[in-house]
């Protein structure tokens, strides 16, 4: 077979310039290789290559600001050479230029190898579109794609088109398909080979751990100063090696002299020969942040060194073998890795014993046995290849069938999140408890979810004893284990029977036990903010837990810290004495909501409606009161399309803090509302208002009285009936620890001046700025946004005092009026502001999402709600709609049953 590589620059030292040499001189004795070198940055190539391999140079870059390219002038190859490349853009690749096209364009179109190989994206890019079309185009991706900052454009976009892409781990090509999808090409798991010749064993006595790579931030090689700096004490006999040059040299010898250490961390730069220098290590490290497939952990270990590393994407976890050949620990903990080191350095028959696993696993990266084996796939590729272009190939590659949707056929039933949040708890203390006698739960509090603590000792043991629960079925089926994207790996999700077999070859210290968040395609009522957090502590060198990352508590727990049982979602859970008590964030103060409502469609309530107009009206005409327009008391203020049932469900699935639920009404119940639901509390307005201002049927008005409803707690939430909650919120959403409201301004203005025929709720803003100017000096800029308003009754109170004319005049108004204040939905809440007893929200973190159901697309906004991303819901209503009031109630009908399934604790069945 006639096969080409395709590499940037063979005189270089990285990494995956090597392995393609390595591979090509194992092809080389069976096959016909060439390589060919986009540049020549030295006479020779730094790594050898067998004398059967053709190798091509196309630009030469050996003389400093003197490119060349064939007989080009030099002073063009020059400036070709300063220019961004066409072909592979410097958001790509930052090493191309205008001189590299130059030369691939005239170079690859030639090509007559029946395969070519490439090992960059930019490098997959150019062969796609340049390489002739009998030609088959094979990649070898050799970085942790889905940590990649440049190149994953042009992987994404080329692959697609190629004949085969091969992946060094599984976990990036899982990474890989699950980007592409359907489009994704026939793909192999492959790993380097390790260079060809003999490699001495090491004896392991040698008190040395060592580490090799560019001295740049990506290898954190500080922290590995840092790990052994903490245990040097007492291992005072080890030293550390690190070889490589880079700039961050000076940085660490600072950081060595820091410790003391000048005498026993070494920086010898980089060895001309590093594969001889392994045998003389005992233990190899590495603090990567991330990495492809780590040649160093490949060459150690077939020097029989047993290897320990940070769980970095993506190789070490699948060169690593946990207890056998080697340790691998939790992501950037630096007390997991001085642990580590501290055993490793300690415990001789350990490190023995994973020396001969270390050297037994090398034997699969023999460059032998993987030549062979890369015969055999490029033989693949040609036969699916055939006598087609490369487009037709991609036609009749094989495209992946989707897994089964592992939540076909889940019913919810009356699931609510509280309820499926005690459930995720119950799952994942039931693991704690089968897994470890050391655990403990940090109570949620003011934060979205409880966070469940296990030594990362346990970690197996976790998740063996997580599979356990599911395949007995303890473990609810709607549950799933969900792996976040932390550390740069890519975030994965699965069944608590099937995920945590994947999990166990990796120390990753982060896992959420919760409800899936889609159920056959469509975004779950418990599919957000009920999930439980499981995180995994390393034990430092003096058997403290070490936290994974920052927590409002503490980064460590001492061994033997004593802990206290309390209860957490209706669970009996030990946790430390601090994490038990109240936080000063956390609102702790009893909350109630009120709605006013009323029936349009009641007959004896309408009547008296037309009369009150009428008398209205006759007042008019007779020099009083203006007469009511149609902003003011038409009747579509008053229809009744089932909202306030839904908001209060919107309560009961979102909101089960709240202490009671208020409903202010003209009288009238709702059919299907228990009033002897004891959260219910139904309040006539004949209970807040004078005799003198009924009946009434203007919401500022009744608005006016609302903080003199019986038994209502300080601090409340005013919520018109066409506010609604769209995912799970805590009292923290509206209120301050100290219980200040939080009041959320609209983007909408309230205008300059008042203007002649303006809408009475913009009227009643002028007014309210009127009062607050005169006596606080500023003025009012904002309506406050269609969502629910926080308040507190000591401020209501102060507001009708202060302002008491005014509120009369408004509770005495029966239909909106232009003399009007808006005391719950704009004036409380600046007064508010200005006296130091509310604060302005967040409103664009929370999520509002306002519909206007009388537009003709109101089935496309309703659509648009369904992922569930938004606190707040308005249903805002006019006086003409678009749709017919039929079909108008049949897609708001469909949209709330589906929105909130569950029916509340105080719904009656009604025939």
């Amino acid at each position: 077979m006639r096969i080409a590589f395709l590499v940037f620059n063979l005189a270089g030292m990285g990494g995956t310039s090597r392995s393609a040499i390595t591979q090509a001189n194992a092809l080389a004795p069976d096959h016909q290789v060439r390589l060919i070198s986009v540049v020549r940055s030295a006479d020779e190539p730094h790594y050898a290559i067998d004398p059967r391999i053709e190798v091509e140079w196309l630009v030469d870059d050996r003389v400093e600001d003197a490119p060349a390219w064939g007989d080009l002038p030099p002073l063009t190859a020059r400036a070709l050479h300063e220019r961004e490349s066409t072909l592979v853009p410097a958001r790509w690749d930052r090493q191309f230029t205008a001189l590299c096209d130059l030369a691939l364009e005239a170079r690859l179109p030639r090509i007559t190898e029946d395969v070519v190989i490439t090992v960059t994206p930019g490098l997959l890019g150019c062969a796609i579109e340049l390489t002739p079309d009998a030609v088959v185009v094979v990649h070898q991706e050799h970085r942790s794609s889905n940590e990649r900052t440049s190149g994953l454009e042009p992987l994404l976009a080329y692959a697609p088109r190629a004949d085969l892409v091969a992946l060094l781990t599984p976990s990036v090509e899982h990474w890989f398909r699950d980007q592409l999808g359907p489009l994704a090409p026939p793909t192999v798991v492959v790993p380097n080979p390790l260079p060809q010749g003999w490699i001495p064993r090491a004896t392991l006595e040698e008190p040395l751990i060592m580490a090799a790579g560019r001295l740049v931030p990506e290898k954190q090689f500080g922290k590995l100063i840092d790990a052994f700096g903490q245990v040097a004490d007492r291992i005072p006999e080890w030293r550390l090696r690190i070889c490589g040059d880079g700039n961050q040299r000076l940085e660490l010898v600072r950081q060595i002299r820091k410790w003391d250490l000048w005498d026993r961390v070494e920086l010898p730069g980089s060895l001309p020969d590093l594969a001889a220098e392994w045998p003389k290590a005992s233990i190899v490290a590495l603090t990567s942040r991330s990495e492809g497939f780590p040649l160093v952990l490949q060459e150690a270990m077939a020097a029989g060194v047993p290897a320990l590393s940070f769980d970095c994407p993506s190789g070490p976890r699948e060169i690593i073998q946990h207890e056998v050949n080697g340790l691998l620990v939790a992501p950037q903990s630096v007390a997991g890795m001085a642990a580590a080191l501290l055993r490793l350095a300690t415990d001789d028959e350990l490190r023995h014993r994973l020396g001969t696993g270390a050297r037994h696993s090398a034997r699969q990266y023999d460059p032998a046995a993987l030549a062979e084996r890369w015969t055999g796939i490029l033989s693949d590729a040609r036969v699916r290849r055939g006598d087609r272009g490369r487009l037709a190939s991609r036609a009749l590659s094989p495209v992946p069938r989707p897994d089964a949707d592992p939540t076909t056929g889940l019913v919810l039933g009356d699931l609510t999140p509280a309820r499926a949040r005690s459930e995720a708890l119950r799952c994942a203390v039931g693991a704690a408890r089968a897994a470890t006698d050391t655990w403990l739960v940090v109570p949620a509090h003011e934060a979205e979810s409880p966070v469940v603590v296990v030594p990362m000792s346990a970690r197996a043991a976790y998740l063996d004893a997580l599979r356990e629960a599911a395949t007995s079925g303890t473990a609810p089926r709607w549950l799933s284990l969900r792996d976040p994207a932390e550390n740069g790996w890519f975030e994965r999700r699965g069944t608590l029977a099937d995920l945590p077999a994947e999990l166990r070859h990796g120390m990753t210290s982060t896992l959420v036990v919760e409800p899936w968040p889609e159920i056959e395609g469509r975004a779950s009522v418990v599919g957000q903010r009920c999930g439980v957090e499981v995180q995994f502590w390393e034990t430092d060198a003096g058997g403290a837990l070490i936290a994974p990352r920052r927590n409002p508590y503490t980064d460590r727990i001492p061994a033997g810290t004593a802990t206290v049982t309390t209860e957490v979602d209706g669970l009996e859970v030990p946790t430390l004495p601090l994490m038990a008590a109240a936080t000063v964030t956390e609102a702790r103060f009893p909350v109630d909501v009120v709605y006013t409502w009323v029936d349009g469609a009641d007959a004896a309530w309408d009547a008296a409606r037309e009369a009150r107009l009428d008398a209205v009206a006759r007042e008019a005409r007779d020099g009083g009161a203006a007469a009511a327009t149609r902003a003011s008391s038409g009747r579509a203020r008053y229809v009744d399309r089932e909202e306030l049932r839904y908001s209060l469900r919107s309560l009961h699935l979102f909101a089960p803090w709240v202490r009671r639920i208020h409903i202010v009404t003209a009288g009238q119940v709702p059919d299907w509302l228990d009033v002897d639901h004891p959260a219910i509390h139904l309040v006539d307005h004949r209970e807040i208002l004078p005799a003198s201002a009924l009946p009434t049927f203007n919401s500022h008005a009744i608005e006016t009285a609302l903080h003199r409803i019986e038994g209502l707690a300080e601090h409340f939430v005013y919520f018109n009936d066409d506010f609604l909650l769209g995912r799970p919120v805590r009292p923290e959403t509206f209120f301050t620890a100290g219980g200040l409201p939080e009041v959320f301004l609209s983007a909408q203005n309230v205008g300059l001046t008042d203007a002649e025929g303006a809408p009475p709720f913009l009227a009643a803003a002028w007014n309210n700025r009127r009062l607050l100017e005169r006596d606080f000096g500023a003025v009012v800029l904002a309506n406050l946004a269609h969502a629910p308003y926080a308040h507190r009754v000591s401020v209501l109170r102060e507001v009708e005092e202060r302002y008491r004319a005014e509120v009369d005049a408004t509770a005495h108004h029966p239909f909106r009026s232009p003399e009007d204040l808006s005391v719950l939905s704009s004036l409380a809440p600046h007064l508010g502001l200005l006296t130091g007893r509310a604060v302005v929200g967040d409103l664009e973190r929370r999520g509002l999402s306002y519909v206007n159901i009388s537009r003709s697309d109101l089935e496309q906004q309703l659509r648009r709600l369904t992922d569930r991303q938004q606190d707040f819901v308005c249903l805002g209503d006019h006086h003409d709609h678009a749709l017919r009031e039929e079909r108008l109630r049949a897609v708001l009908g469909s949209f709330l049953t589906d929105y909130y399934p569950v029916a509340a604790p105080w719904e009656r069945t009604t025939d």
